[in-house]
Parts: C-alpha cells; structure tokens; sequence
C-alpha cells in the first residue's frame, strides 16, 4: 500500500474511535463542579495580584 492509503486508513481509524467514545467525562454539561482541580497555590498569587483593584478608576 502507498503511504498516503496508510494514512487515510488511520485517520479513518482514528475519526471512527473519536466518534464511538463519545464526549470525555470532564466536557460533559455539569461536570465543572464535579472535578475541580485545587489551584497552584503561586498562580492563585499571580491571578490575585493581576486582577486586584485597579488603582485610579
């Protein structure tokens, strides 16, 4: 077989599991609170610093 027929038969294989699996649990509609990932404790540092209040508005 030439390698462009390999490559159409993996994508194929490939788009056949993406479609059988359906979609992960973490994207499902309701699944934001169920698995909440705890926050690195030095982004929550920088988040807080970045979006404090603004000074002079």
């Amino acid at each position: 077989m030439k390698r462009t027929d390999l490559e159409k038969l993996n994508g194929l294989k490939i788009q056949g599991r993406m479609k059988r699996d359906g979609t992960p649990e973490r994207f499902r509609p309701g699944a934001e609170n169920a698995a909440k990932a705890p926050v690195n404790p030095l982004i929550e540092k920088l988040l807080r610093k970045s979006l404090g209040p603004k000074s002079g508005r």
